[in-house]
């Protein structure tokens, strides 16, 4: 199973460089978000699967603001008993004293919902088992979306909260 899988990135990686040359030459959207796809590809074969129906830019997102958060163990929703509660995050990022609820979004109605299921959560959330010792802070990362004043009205309620900017060059903490 190791050896395919180093065998299909190789392949993958050709792919890659393949489209770009071609790419070059015709400067065509599809086969750029094409070239996306597939590094996204191959940083699933790399790091772990992608999960449910998430799409490949709110994957990459979440990938690429787990990297820059960084943590010593990574949680798939399923595996936090939140959704117990009725609460999925994207995922969980514990550290030695800290745990992180983790939400990617690029809809500003969809973050708003999460902001407000999150106040409404957050006292049967921190009294989850994997907070036991450590405390909680939640991250989002917002795919190519600001903050209007709106949405930091509605942040000031909700504690230990950092939100990230992610765009396709970047991630900058913008709260």
């Amino acid at each position: 199973m190791q050896r395919d899988r180093k065998e299909l990135k190789n392949k993958l990686e050709k792919l890659i460089d393949e489209l770009e040359k071609i790419n070059r030459l015709v400067n065509v959207k599809s086969i750029d978000k094409a070239i996306e796809c597939l590094k996204i590809a191959v940083k699933e074969l790399e790091e772990f699967e992608r999960k449910g129906l998430e799409s490949f830019e709110h994957y990459d997102a979440k990938l690429r603001l787990l990297k820059r958060i960084g943590g010593t163990y990574y949680l798939e929703a399923e595996q936090t008993k939140l959704s117990k509660i009725g609460y999925r995050p994207d995922a969980i990022v514990i550290k030695d004293n800290e745990v992180l609820i983790v939400e990617i979004e690029k809809d500003k109605s969809r973050f708003l919902k999460k902001i407000r299921k999150l106040r409404g959560l957050y006292n049967k959330i921190i009294e989850s088992p994997i907070l036991i010792n450590r405390s909680l802070k939640i991250v989002f990362g917002l795919v190519e979306m600001d903050l209007d004043d709106k949405l930091k009205e509605e942040l000031k309620n909700l504690k230990n909260v950092e939100i990230y900017r992610i765009t396709k060059d970047k991630i900058e903490r913008i709260y």
